[in-house]
């Protein structure tokens, strides 16, 4: 065995979790919307209980849901701040140590780690495996909707004002929570009459408790909410996060009134008209699933960022066919 690593719970109040996790963050732009912000596991959780790691005192985040122990990503924010973690994310020797623990406490079954795509540099360290893509917007084609490449997001943004010719967008207001409610009643069961499969419906599942969540503790969340009026009736609603620098920002979720595909087009829009200093847009990634790939490419993204994954506590970066069942990863979003 290597270096012990020791776990403790990590305090769950819902503020300090926002500040000490806000602080995570990477400074740069492009890795902090490359991956999954943090928060996200706050969304898009079955259960969670947050473990603080400890590997010769310096302090990482792991998270457990179901007897089952994994690291969250990206690695920037794996380590806490008070941590040197430039050089401890590049030591082999902790990975080595945390792969050991991570397989004891999993009964044999590897832990997951995403977001990792430099860790191939680490020498003796499984190679990452390119799993699934990112979708980032960029405000500088959206703000305007020029060009012929945004032709059918035109034509979707001026057929919903005749359908809905007073539809307007809001800043979240709780005021309007009853009707949000609704919306996501009409929402799921729009989604569950189209279901073809189990993944679906456990990405619906999750998707509604999301936004449940978001409703109840947005402000805890640090999330910001669009909301999509007809009068007083929520047609779409939107929540996004907002990196510290202003510069980026991540999508988490969205719904909309069955049938009207131009309020996607009226959220995105608003988002980089209402957030001028904002000039990337993250609408997350595929999960690895097709439909999500290609409605997600609709929205014409101006880049594509790839997500990896290593697997962490088997030596030959292969997955046993007895941890297929039980493996959970912690990119839902």
């Amino acid at each position: 065995m290597g270096t012990p690593v020791l776990f403790q719970p990590l305090k769950s109040d819902p503020v300090f979790l926002r500040e000490r996790m806000g602080s995570l963050l990477p400074d740069r732009l492009l890795p902090a919307l490359s991956n999954a912000h943090p928060l996200s596991l706050l969304l898009f959780d079955r259960g969670l209980t947050y473990l603080e790691g400890t590997w010769k005192g310096n302090s990482f985040l792991a998270v457990e849901s179901d007897g089952y122990t994994f690291l969250p990503a990206p690695p920037p924010w794996t380590l806490l701040p008070e941590g040197p973690s430039g050089r401890t994310l590049r030591e082999p020797s902790f990975w080595r140590s945390v792969s050991e623990i991570l397989l004891e406490r999993n009964n044999g079954i590897p832990s997951y780690l995403d977001g990792v795509p430099d860790a191939s540099k680490l020498q003796g360290f499984p190679t990452p495996e390119l799993t699934e893509t990112e979708f980032l917007l960029c405000a500088s084609d959206w703000k305007t909707l020029s060009g012929p490449r945004h032709k059918t997001h035109r034509w979707e943004r001026n057929r919903l004002s005749k359908i809905v010719p007073d539809a307007r967008v809001l800043p979240w207001d709780p005021l309007y929570r009853k009707s949000a409610h609704e919306l996501l009643a009409r929402f799921r069961r729009e989604r569950e009459r189209k279901m073809r499969g189990d993944q679906e419906k456990i990405l619906l599942e999750d998707q509604i408790r999301a936004h449940e969540k978001a409703l109840s503790s947005s402000r805890d969340l640090g999330l910001s909410g669009l909301l999509v009026l007809s009068q007083d009736r929520v047609l779409g609603i939107a929540w996004f996060a907002v990196l510290p620098d202003r510069r980026g920002a991540i999508q988490f979720l969205e719904a909309r009134e069955p049938g009207l595909t131009g309020i996607s087009v009226l959220l995105t829009h608003h988002f980089f008209a209402l957030f001028p200093e904002v000039s990337v847009l993250n609408i997350q990634g595929d999960v690895q699933n097709q439909g999500i790939r290609r409605a997600k490419k609709l929205d014409l993204p101006c880049r594509l960022s790839p997500v990896y994954r290593i697997t962490l506590g088997d030596s030959s970066g292969h997955t046993p066919a007895s941890a297929e069942q039980r493996t959970l990863s912690p990119k839902i979003g």
